[in-house]
């Protein structure tokens, strides 16, 4: 199995947090994490460039179709536009699916590793804690996909624990965790 991620400024304290470089650094982590237990694992994003969700996602679903089967764990760091939001959401596409089954993994990876240090967001009306939403990487992956929001950035609180290394890290070991799941399932 392989998995296909993707990663996307707020001042805080003296220092700016930037989506895009949390992102990547959380994807890179996970990424070497997983190759260093010899799991195949394919970043779609690029580096330093913006480039499109579609070319991102057809990218995933070619390799999917013609490499090896996987699960596409989209990265970032939410903001609510009022500073006031907090926690850790993960969404997947409208109705019962193979993603939800993932998401429930990284749910419980999550809450097991950072449970006590953060807030956990869910909707439980249909049976599991992910959000259910439209976006384009849930809708248009050929491949069970979870979107995951790392708490917010433009919270001073949620901020500074997602500037702390030891934070990142235990989000990527849920992720490492949620793939072994994944393949194990």
């Amino acid at each position: 199995s392989k998995m296909y991620q993707h990663s996307r400024g707020n001042f805080h304290d003296g220092r700016f947090f930037y989506e895009g470089v949390f992102n990547r650094t959380l994807t890179n982590r996970v990424a070497a994490k997983l190759t260093n237990l010899g799991i195949s694992n394919i970043i779609v994003s690029h580096e330093y460039l913006d480039i499109s969700l579609d070319y991102r996602v057809d990218l995933a679903n070619w390799y999917y179709r013609n490499f090896r089967k996987g699960i596409y764990i989209s990265n970032h760091a939410n903001a609510s536009g009022s500073g006031a939001a907090r926690g850790f959401e993960v969404y997947t596409s409208p109705g019962v699916t193979a993603s939800d089954k993932i998401a429930q993994f990284h749910w419980n990876n999550v809450k097991d590793l950072l449970g006590s240090r953060i807030s956990m967001r869910s909707d439980t009306s249909d049976g599991d804690h992910d959000k259910e939403a439209r976006f384009f990487v849930l809708t248009r992956t050929v491949m069970p996909a979870m979107l995951v929001e790392h708490l917010f950035f433009d919270n001073f609180d949620d901020a500074n624990l997602l500037m702390d290394d030891e934070v990142v890290e235990r989000f990527a070991e849920a992720q490492v965790r949620t793939v072994i799941n994944a393949m194990n399932s």
